[in-house]
């Protein structure tokens, strides 16, 4: 979707970079751009094919203003507290950290990528895909790394978990890790 928004901003410029040249060109005095919109317009199919694009690129220029207008669309959050002092929220990335910390105190992960969702009622679930050293028992470097990311997050974090889920992607290299 990207290289098609990009291509049609592509287009989009050039259009307007011909038009403000056309504009430029008759306010200079210059009889041919006229002469050739005259000409472009004598039949019905051309002004037919001219209202469309003109209206495509109208379309456009809407929806790029809306876009621009949009704020940037703020981090999902989750509340840590809410008391009479205040709102205590700390975002996902801010979250993800937490648990990579953690994390770096297992033996045996080489690399952990966190998902984290904050849709459970019970707390948070939080989804460590893993790459594991071969050499560590699988069942227990699993349980280490449930145990400490629920105990990073819920005691420097404050946060409620309700599971912390692993799941073994791949498997690297022999010899002691270095963590994450």
């Amino acid at each position: 979707m990207k290289t098609i928004w990009r291509l049609l901003m592509f287009i989009y410029n050039l259009v307007l970079l011909l038009l403000a040249g056309v504009v430029l060109a008759v306010t200079l005095g210059r009889p041919e751009p006229l002469k050739y919109i005259n000409m472009m317009m004598a039949t019905t199919q051309n002004r037919i094919a001219v209202g469309i694009i003109a209206a495509a690129i109208l379309i456009l220029t809407i929806w790029g203003l809306i876009a621009s207008l949009k704020g940037e669309p703020k981090p999902k959050t989750v509340v840590v507290n809410n008391g009479v002092d205040g709102l205590v929220s700390i975002t996902i990335p801010a979250i993800k950290a937490i648990i990579m910390k953690g994390i770096r105190k297992v033996e045996g992960v080489k690399e952990i990528r966190p998902v984290v969702n904050t849709d459970h009622e019970e707390g948070l679930v939080v989804y460590m895909h893993t790459m594991l050293n071969p050499d560590y028992s699988i069942p227990e470097t699993s349980q280490k790394i449930q145990v400490v990311v629920k105990e990073q997050l819920e005691n420097i974090g404050g946060l409620k978990v309700y599971e912390v889920r692993v799941l073994v992607d791949e498997f690297v290299g022999t010899g002691k890790t270095t963590g994450v």
